[in-house]
């Protein structure tokens, strides 16, 4: 490559990543930590915050509510937050990684596992974290109606995984066997809290609720979710699987106002989390 197309490349990465550092530097700046920016949900100490999101790949409502999804999640002090609906690099949401574009903005830490392939790009669900990553994967869920998968992060004190089931139930049930079985495999005899969080597409009288609860217990209040405008469904969940790890829930609420964006704009659902205390084994 001559040296004058090197140039042209490095100037034309920095155009781009030039204004994502001075949006970060401005979603950061309108979330100082102050008392008036927490007094919404405040967070009792020594707790974990797991925040479950459907952002509806951040444009259901806008073009665009990246800035707006970050202001309010640091706002809300979250931990970890459990994305799903998310394009990376499709056609539809001008090329853009979205789950990248978001920890960009945050400062965060994320994993992503795509679903399907989509307009050029792909389509799937992730998680966010305030802290370091050790280990994350893609669960592959039995087919359906549409391609769906599992995001699996391991951090130090938990391991956090972000799902969105399929809008069968039938499919919903065989997919909800199927992560029974995946994570009490893998983390029957873990000395670490699993949780599960995400858009079940299911209501809690439902059989994929009964189902997943012959091995988790829903941690998250019951409420309705969805839509973000008139929520009349409670679809969106966390769950800790029973492994015999102990956690204390300190508080459940969904998130229907903010000082830093306008949540009926943001997406089409609610963002629901639960406050857990991570208690000592015996």
């Amino acid at each position: 490559m001559k040296t004058t197309d090197i140039r042209m490349a490095f100037l034309l990465a920095l155009l781009l990543v030039l204004p994502l550092q001075g949006q970060a530097q401005e979603v950061h700046k309108a979330n100082p930590g102050s008392p008036q920016a927490t007094a919404l949900y405040p967070k009792a100490p020594n707790t974990i915050r797991l925040v479950s999101y459907n952002v509806g790949a951040f444009t259901k409502y806008t073009s665009g509510s990246y800035a707006s999804i970050a202001r309010m999640m640091l706002e809300l002090d979250a931990d970890a937050v459990a994305l799903q609906e998310l394009d990376s690099c499709t056609t539809r949401t001008g090329g853009i990684f979205q789950i990248d574009r978001l920890a960009r903005l945050m400062k965060w830490h994320y994993a992503y596992a795509p679903a399907m392939p989509y307009r050029g790009g792909s389509y799937g669900i992730g998680v966010v974290c305030r802290n370091r990553i050790g280990h994350h994967y893609t669960i592959a869920l039995p087919p359906g109606g549409e391609p769906r998968t599992v995001a699996v992060v391991e951090l130090d004190d938990c391991i956090v995984a972000s799902t969105h089931l399929d809008l069968q139930a039938e499919t919903q049930v065989r997919e909800a066997e199927y992560i029974n079985r995946i994570f009490s495999e893998r983390y029957g005899e873990s000395d670490k809290p699993v949780f599960l969080l995400g858009d079940l597409n299911a209501q809690p009288d439902s059989q994929t609720l009964q189902t997943l609860k012959q091995h988790w217990t829903v941690l998250s209040v019951e409420g309705n979710t969805y839509s973000s405008r008139e929520p009349k469904m409670c679809i969106d969940y966390v769950l800790q699987l029973n492994n015999g790890v102990p956690c204390r829930v300190t508080d459940s609420q969904i998130a229907t106002r903010f000082h830093s964006g306008d949540v009926t704009q943001a997406s089409d659902h609610l963002p629901i989390y639960v406050d857990v205390e991570l208690l000592p084994t015996e």
